[in-house]
């Protein structure tokens, strides 16, 4: 597929309309106020969002999965859910940017939004055997990948899995079931970790429990295939590792958080050092200005973030993954690079997202 250029900046975009998908979930379908055409995109891809929150100084950055086939597509889908304040943490707020749009958005609403991008991306017309697997709401850009995969008119062997806790919180249930009923090469597997009386096995679920590799080693012993990882950071790195182990190729495994990023795969120091040129040993003072710390920084050490963290100091994150913007730093001295693609990188060549890079030399961020 070959995606057509973005617009520049911000658009302006209106809600046509909003859909429930479950009691957690929404969809917003939003059309462009200029009536102009929509580029296409990769399925799995995703728009920023830059959105003037109530009680906020600062606009808040988001990014949201596209969470449809780009087939003749003349809106943009979201299917968002509405996140609470930790279940172990009540005191904590509620999701900012998620509870805005189930709350505020409505019909009409306007939004500035960035182009599509991202790296997390399927090529319907690929070939070989491929598994989506997803937790919670890390189905977004799997349906995305699974209608794309049709409308391609695809013959490649799809599993698609999902792990949810129940029937209430299942998301695009029906839609799954009909797809791979109508389609010999696409088979669904879906587990409710706690299934109400209301679920019905082999209608709304096909078993109970959580997703295990052991599941789906089951399903498909083929290892082969190439497979589409998303849900929150316990799901994936349980998952991530337990597949490599069972002969899942490693290099074959595409993942994106929905939640706080880690590094799935343990790495060691040495490891660190050799993929960025470093001697293991290398080391580099980090001043944290607002805090009054200061701290070396070695292979080891992880992000500034992690560094951070580790000598007490508590800066603003969300997303840990260099999308939304709420770590961001003014440098005030030295260098640094980002540990991974797919950073939305700040406008200013001065400012970084410390969840998401490590030092390149003495380094003093304005945290």
């Amino acid at each position: 597929m070959v995606t057509e250029p973005g617009w520049e900046g911000c658009r302006t975009f209106l809600v046509d309309r909003r859909e429930p998908e479950s009691e957690t979930v929404t969809s917003f379908y939003l059309v462009p106020e200029d009536g102009g055409a929509l580029p296409t995109y990769r399925p799995g891809q995703s728009l920023g969002f830059v959105l003037d929150l109530p009680d906020r100084m600062a606009p808040v950055i988001r990014n949201y999965t596209i969470s449809d086939s780009p087939k003749d597509a003349f809106h943009y889908r979201l299917s968002i859910k509405r996140e609470p304040a930790p279940a172990d943490q009540p005191d904590l707020p509620p999701g900012v940017s998620s509870n805005y749009f189930h709350d505020l958005v409505q019909v009409g609403t306007k939004l500035l939004v960035r182009p599509p991008s991202g790296q997390f991306a399927l090529r319907p017309e690929g070939k070989g055997p491929v598994l989506l697997l997803s937790g919670g709401v890390g189905c977004t850009p799997m349906i995305a990948m699974l209608n794309a995969i049709v409308d391609a008119g695809s013959t490649r062997n799809v599993w698609f899995v999902h792990g949810v806790r129940n029937g209430r919180e299942h998301a695009f249930g029906a839609h799954v079931r009909a797809v791979s009923q109508a389609h010999d090469n696409i088979r669904a597997h879906i587990c409710y970790s706690r299934p109400d009386d209301g679920d019905v096995l082999g209608e709304d679920y096909d078993s109970a429990g959580h997703v295990t590799a052991e599941l789906l080693q089951s399903l498909m012993p083929d290892t082969s295939a190439q497979v589409f990882l998303c849900g929150s950071t316990p799901f994936m790195k349980t998952l991530y590792n337990d597949l490599i182990d069972k002969g899942f190729d490693e290099f074959q495994i595409v993942y994106e958080f929905f939640g706080n990023a880690c590094e799935l795969r343990e790495t060691t120091p040495e490891q660190v050092a050799a993929d960025t040129g470093l001697a293991p040993d290398a080391s580099f003072k980090v001043e944290f200005r607002q805090s009054g710390v200061s701290a070396n920084w070695t292979p080891g050490a992880g992000t500034i973030l992690e560094l951070a963290e580790a000598n007490g100091v508590e800066p603003d994150f969300v997303c840990r993954s260099g999308m939304c913007h709420s770590c961001l730093s003014a440098v005030l001295d030295g260098g640094f690079e980002y540990t991974h693609d797919g950073v939305v990188t700040p406008m200013s060549d001065d400012e970084v997202l410390i969840c998401s890079a490590r030092p390149t030399s003495d380094l003093v961020v304005d945290v």
